[in-house]
């Protein structure tokens, strides 16, 4: 087969998936945060029955995730990407600390709370989201955050290992 070359066949560049990924974070963000608020309002009341500031906190968190979606649709700028992250992580850490050693508060305090599949569920798509706003940071500014809760997960640590947490 010497002498035979291949016929001009243009090689098409494969499309660049980039902007579509750059697209579909704020979309997946936005859905996430609108389900954690959803649930967060559709247990205000038994919360409220339970304490007042109890359900403050679920009627607070539901409003912050719901307002945060069309906001992370519209502006998806790192300041407020840094907000959900801070607030989801908020959200997931009383959570957290719900469930192990009680609420810090209120007339259930220092009582661990049962897990249930609505709210592990809930706090998995929280955590879901965190990771999809990181993904929506540029470089320099995920740096910071993840360093920043790098810093705070080892304060947490050394807290309770110094018997300071529960």
């Amino acid at each position: 087969m010497a002498g035979v070359t291949a016929p001009n066949v243009p090689v098409l560049a494969p499309a660049s998936t980039a902007p579509a990924r750059r697209r579909a974070a704020p979309v997946a963000a936005a859905v996430l945060s609108l389900a954690a608020a959803w649930v967060h309002f559709a247990y205000v009341g038994p919360h409220l029955r339970q304490w007042w500031a109890y359900g403050a906190f679920f009627l607070a968190a539901g409003v912050g995730q719901a307002l945060f979606a069309p906001l992370v649709l519209r502006r998806p700028r790192a300041w407020l990407i840094a907000v959900g992250i801070a607030g989801n992580v908020a959200i997931v850490g009383m959570y957290v600390l719900s469930r192990t050693a009680g609420p810090p508060l209120g007339p259930h305090a220092r009582v661990p709370e049962r897990a249930g599949v609505v709210d592990l569920a809930t706090t998995a798509a929280e955590i879901a989201l965190v990771g999809v706003l990181l993904t929506m940071l540029g470089g320099r500014s995920r740096r910071w955050v993840l360093n920043l809760l790098l810093a705070a997960g080892v304060l947490l640590w050394a807290l309770r290992l110094s018997g300071r947490l529960p």
